[in-house]
């Protein structure tokens, strides 16, 4: 092959330009939105004697809410070619065979499109096919088995397949809340249980015309076929207008890793970093990197890594953007001795992108590229009609493409240079293999791994203050916090509140600084201050850029040691304190969970709140306040906790010159009284009628404190309970659509704290949903866990921690309150190992050991409808 010369690649790029705007703007009059909400888009190309129609739908696998991970769009999408009221099974695909049409259908996250090939002479008849999937599928039992029958085989061909077992491993480890970790197909359980209700109201609430985009494209008449529509469309009546809650998936800030086993030849590799969303600014410039990358024979990686240097057999590079912020993700195969080695030539070469960009003619090529794989598209008019109706669900705009291909040529070298070091960085970096040993990351890696482990190293200060101390460079970012023990627990009925108003306090002023310079002081160099008060300690955190370190500790002590409980500020804060109290009861839920905490603990001051009663907090002082705050400030009561890029030794003095002065000793309180059983003799029960639409129904019971071995045990067990496919939604949500929403909660304590199970439903509904509940909780005590839940919560359960875990801010105040409460700061490293040691009889034993009906306290707060 004869070898390109660069000026020949100017040229093309002067092509490129001169070729000016791509398309077109669309008139007013091609877009048009019917009175129901249909979006139609109507484009006139008579190069053929073919008209497409596409219909997009503003519903995919990220929108399935209650029925997330059961690959529900995807079914419905296969079950509207199944039969009509007016065209019976098989009968769409024999009429448009007949007729000289095609239909395709696709299900992606976001949307769900349809689109029919026909004879501009039978366009009528494409119209009244589509219009009939929109509004009258009948979902044929029989129909229905058949084909979840095929997509179970699909879903087996893709569980075989490691290209496809990679990605979706890839899906699974980078996004830990949003529905992208869920494939659009499904997971097989979750699937199975479907039917055909579930359909019928998963279609009737979604499929719906302010939620669809009629693209039209061929040789058709614009105003004949708009009556076309507006006559056989028009009339479907407007759907309910829901907007499907927004899932933001939280910033990834630490190396992920993930691997699976499977009886295949060599390994499949997959480097993903987390990367913007359709609309984002930096979306042209992610597009052509990953061209540059990895998207062509001529890109860096297929040259470096598999013609020069023979570690992999493929690879590949693209940047998945859909509706919200997608993976930018490299893919391999290889041997599995090199995989290795290739996780770090890619690097290698990603960090040398970094640092010195790419060359103009990469620029180039992949631009070119880019134009022509858009102007090829043009050719097809399917692809046209498809590029209008997505660009106008996803982006508002039927010409984005156009729009898009103008920003493409506008991307300059320092663009592609500025996107990589803001998005191609290891701590938003997700690894995943599939390999026959299943073992290629832990062993290959395992020296880098180690740097990974958060090692925590516990120092004392010469007044025994101790401090923990965790070294984690992956961003110049270092968290903070300042513990007491404290809270309700050291609370009672006279000064109910004092530890959250003490607390609150640090930040209102100290000797030499008013609380509007504290605010100036920390605000100025973007360091976040809190406080926070709860059941058993209290305390203070702050994040800081790692420059501002040193400040930010003298503050932190300067707020300990220093605070002035000046009495205006206390005035001012008491009056909010009182508004607070009056208004706590202003949301159904905080209102219950406060009678229902009364009706639980009669002597223990877990019962309280922590914001107080108007009663005691009219009664506090502004000398209470700071001979409280005096006497929980020692070192044996106290503990700090720093996390983030800072080293030992430079903390350690800086801390020793900031907390040396907290008095050595014990604080001095009374242990609170134990707290008296639940029994069936007394029935704790009260009903309340409040002026709220909505009934809340809650039911308590005396829990466990941390240090109880059987707390594994519970918190999977409530996972069963809480979670969208566990056992109270399905039954009181999902089977009898009971509920608005429903689930539980587990508070524990350095004494037993409490169980919570909720219910929002109405007020006719009250006892149904009560009886359902109780006729649950009660099996649970009496059969052992279906394996698939406990599989299921286990996973769960261990996947929320590590997410606590995740920040520098969340990983330090966790290890903190473990060693604050005896439990030792290494606690963490056992919680898998813990969870996975529980068994579905363990389940079943404190379901019965904690969970009676006799044991219970009852809350009901009957709304008016």
């Amino acid at each position: 092959m004869p070898k390109i010369k660069t000026s020949q690649i100017i040229a093309c790029v002067l092509a490129f330009f001169i070729l000016g705007p791509l398309a077109a703007p669309l008139n007013a009059q091609d877009i048009k939105t019917l009175d129901n909400g249909l979006t139609v888009i109507i484009k006139e190309d008579r190069r053929n004697p073919l008209a497409v129609f596409s219909m997009f739908v503003d519903v995919g696998s990220a929108s399935e809410n209650e029925y997330a991970g059961s690959g529900m769009s995807h079914l419905i999408e296969h079950m509207l070619f199944k039969g009509t009221k007016k065209y019976p099974q098989g009968a769409i695909e024999d009429i448009l065979h007949r007729y000289g049409g095609d239909i395709n259908a696709y299900t992606s996250y976001d949307y769900t499109g349809f689109s029919i090939t026909i004879l501009k002479e039978y366009s009528g008849l494409a119209l009244d096919i589509l219009k009939e999937m929109m509004t009258k599928p009948v979902f044929n039992p029989g129909e229905l088995k058949k084909e979840m029958d095929v997509i179970k085989r699909e879903m087996d061909l893709i569980k075989d397949d490691p290209g496809h077992r990679v990605s979706r491993l890839t899906f699974s480890t980078s996004f830990t809340r949003h529905p992208y970790r869920m494939p659009i197909i499904g997971y097989k359980d979750n699937f199975e249980r479907l039917n055909k209700e579930d359909l019928m109201t998963f279609f009737k609430s979604r499929y719906s015309p302010e939620k669809t985009v009629l693209s039209i494209v061929g040789d058709v008449d614009k105003d004949a076929i708009l009556n076309q529509v507006d006559a056989l469309f028009g009339e479907i009546p407007r759907g309910g207008n829901i907007v499907m809650p927004t899932i933001k998936e939280p910033r990834q800030t630490q190396e992920r890793t993930a691997e699976e086993r499977l009886d295949i030849d060599g390994a499949y590799l997959n480097i993903a970093f987390r990367s913007t969303d359709l609309l984002d600014g930096d979306l042209c410039a992610m597009d052509l990197l990953s061209f540059i990358l990895g998207q062509a024979e001529s890109s860096i990686l297929n040259e470096q890594l598999r013609m020069k240097e023979k570690l992999v057999l493929s690879v590949s590079c693209y940047n998945y953007t859909p509706k919200d912020p997608g993976l930018f993700i490299i893919s391999s195969s290889l041997k599995e001795e090199n995989v290795t080695r290739a996780i770090d030539a890619i690097l290698k070469q990603i960090e040398d992108l970094k640092n010195n960009g790419v060359k103009e003619e990469n620029l180039a090529t992949a631009k070119n590229n880019f134009l022509a794989d858009y102007i090829y598209k043009k050719q097809s008019i399917e692809s046209q009609a498809n590029d209008l109706a997505q660009g106008q669900l996803l982006a508002g705009n039927p010409g984005f493409s156009a729009q898009y291909m103008e920003n493409i040529k506008n991307i300059r070298l320092a663009d592609l240079k500025r996107v990589a070091q803001k998005y191609l960085n290891r701590e938003s970096m997700t690894i995943t293999a599939i390999s026959k040993s299943g073992k290629t990351l832990s062993s290959g890696r395992e020296t880098a791994l180690k740097k990974q482990v958060r090692e925590t190293e516990k120092i004392i200060l010469s007044n025994g203050l101790g401090v923990l101390i965790n070294e984690n460079d992956s961003l110049p970012v270092v968290s903070t916090c300042v513990l007491f023990k404290g809270g309700l627990r050291l609370e009672n009925k006279k000064n109910n509140g004092i530890s959250l108003f003490s607390n609150t306090m640090l930040k209102d002023g100290t000797d030499s600084l008013k609380r509007e310079d504290i605010a100036r002081f920390y605000e100025s160099m973007a360091i976040t201050l809190n406080t926070y008060s709860g059941n058993n300690s209290s305390g203070l955190s702050a994040t800081c850029l790692k420059e501002h370190l040193n400040e930010t500790l003298k503050l932190l002590s300067e707020l300990c040691l220093k605070s002035a409980f000046s009495q205006d500020e206390f005035d001012r804060e008491k009056n909010e304190f009182l508004s607070a109290i009056d208004m706590q009861d202003n949301e159904i839920f905080q209102q219950g969970h406060r009678i229902l905490k009364q009706e639980l603990f009669r002597v223990h001051p877990y019962g309280f709140q922590t914001i107080g009663t108007r009663q005691s907090v009219l009664k506090i002082t502004r000398d209470d306040i700071a001979n409280f705050h005096k006497n929980i400030m020692t070192s044996e009561n106290m503990l700090i906790g720093i996390s983030g890029d800072c080293r030992k030794e430079d903390v350690a003095a800086v801390l020793e010159a900031c907390f040396s002065a907290i008095p050595s000793g014990r604080a001095d309180f009374r242990q609170p009284e134990k707290e008296t059983p639940v029994t069936a003799k007394e029935k704790r029960e009260k009903t309340l009628k409040v002026d709220k639409e909505q009934s809340l129904i809650l039911l308590g019971f005396h829990g466990m404190d941390l240090r109880d071995k059987d707390r594994y045990a519970l918190e999977l067990l409530i996972d069963m309970l809480s979670s969208s496919s566990g056992i109270l939604f399905k039954e009181v949500r999902e089977e009898t659509g009971l509920s608005y929403a429903t689930g539980a909660f587990n508070v524990m304590g350095l004494d037993p704290g409490y169980i919570t199970v909720y219910c929002l439903t109405s007020r006719q509904n009250i006892n149904k949903a009560k009886a359902i509940i109780l006729k649950n909780i009660s099996s649970i005590s009496r059969n052992e866990a279906p394996e698939r839940l406990l599989e299921k919560a286990k996973n769960h359960v261990k996947a929320m921690r590590k997410l606590e875990l995740e920040t520098n801010a969340g990983f330090i105040f966790s290890v903190s309150m473990d060693e604050l409460y005896g439990l030792g700061y290494n606690n963490h490293r056992g919680f898998d190992k813990e969870i996975d040691l529980v068994t579905a009889l363990d389940i079943k034993r404190i379901a019965a050991k904690l969970l009676s009906p006799d044991k219970c306290a009852i809350v009901v707060l009957e709304g008016t409808l």
